[in-house]
């Protein structure tokens, strides 16, 4: 999608909103549903009363639904999910609901939606998140590409070294043999962020995750002085999520930390489990934040770098929040910056069903 379709698209979006409402049951099934469905699903609306209207979403995306007809969520919200079309796709869209008496229905309580497609919203949305990533990659490269040529130009030195018969090759050859591992490593790293794949919620260890992710970022703290220490459980903690994506997430920001540490010091990263929850916190020692700032951090565009566009923690917000899971941040000016990411935890031996809201 180039950048004259992104505007055009943006510029349509008013134009893009089709919208129906339905009421539903406390049983789930649906009472009355309005003509405008078949605008957004090609359904015919009068074939779907009386059925579930769990029916007409993905399977991933039920779990907030059940929480509303369980009581377990809100009266009143919004949710994006998936709902099928009849042409056998699936359509994102964001209903808003509220759950109330209606004497129409016999004073029982009763949801009420109202439903609009959002199928633009999402592809500009994982237009954006791509971009952010690409954008991501290719400042890590450089990083990468100086810790890289080192170990190239040791085992280039070490090959000139063994044709001149000057040093044994049986010592050497395993210290050449553990420097092109580290270059693998750090180059698949780096092509797994970078290469384009449709979501795919699975069953992940974080403790794995993060050593990954760390073997990237390990980069970009040579020569400032810095220090990255992790603090993990000896158990291993599972989430369900879309590991290139949360990747993502961590990497923007354990590079903010970093790039904070303009007088070196120790990034610390902490994993936790609390209740039913894993919480991932990354803390620096660098300038903090001022309070009046802040509240702002997250807000597209808002960013208190030099040079940024405040999009990398926006996108971050963003996938935390379809993970199910909330990022917290703590700072003061001079001490350090706390951000802090929860998820649902996934159980101890990670049996929890992948499922999310993508």
């Amino acid at each position: 999608m180039g950048v004259g379709k992104i505007h055009y698209e943006f510029m349509d979006l008013p134009l893009r909103f089709h919208l129906f409402s339905a009421v539903v049951g406390m049983d789930g099934i649906l009472k009355s549903i309005s003509s405008d469905m078949q605008t957004v699903t090609g359904f015919d609306a009068g074939d779907w009363v009386g059925r579930p209207f769990s029916a007409l979403m993905h399977h991933d995306d039920r779990n907030k639904w059940a929480g509303i007809l369980n009581g377990e969520e809100e009266e009143m919200g919004l949710f994006m999910y998936r709902m099928n079309s009849k042409n056998g796709d699936y359509k994102w869209v964001e209903s808003t609901y509220a759950v109330f008496k209606d004497l129409k229905y016999g004073e029982k309580p009763h949801i009420h939606l109202l439903t609009k497609d959002m199928t633009v919203v999402k592809e500009l949305y994982d237009y954006l998140v791509s971009s952010e990533q690409l954008s991501m990659v290719g400042q890590l490269a450089a990083g990468i590409a100086h810790e890289i040529r080192n170990p190239l130009t040791s085992i280039k030195g070490f090959l000139q070294l063994m044709q001149a018969g000057v040093i044994d090759t049986g010592h050497y050859l395993d210290i050449m043999q553990n420097e092109i591992e580290r270059i693998e490593m750090i180059s698949s790293e780096l092509l797994f962020l970078g290469r384009p794949k449709a979501s795919d919620m699975k069953v992940c260890c974080l403790q794995t995750l993060l050593d990954e992710v760390l073997v990237l970022m390990e980069t970009q703290s040579y020569g400032k002085n810095i220090q990255i220490e992790t603090v993990f459980p000896s158990q291993p903690i599972f989430i369900c999520c879309d590991d290139s994506k949360m990747k993502q997430v961590f990497v923007n920001l354990i590079k903010n930390g970093l790039e904070a540490m303009e007088e070196g010091g120790t990034l610390t990263v902490e994993l936790s489990v609390a209740g039913e929850r894993a919480a991932v916190a990354i803390r620096d020692e660098g300038i903090g934040i001022p309070p009046e700032k802040l509240e702002k951090i997250g807000q597209p565009f808002y960013t208190t770098k030099e040079r940024g566009n405040g999009l990398g923690l926006m996108v971050c917000y963003q996938i935390v929040r379809e993970h199910n899971g909330d990022i917290s941040i703590e700072s003061k000016p001079g001490e350090g910056t706390v951000f802090t990411v929860v998820l649902p935890w996934a159980g101890p031996d990670g049996e929890q069903e992948a499922s999310g809201s993508f």
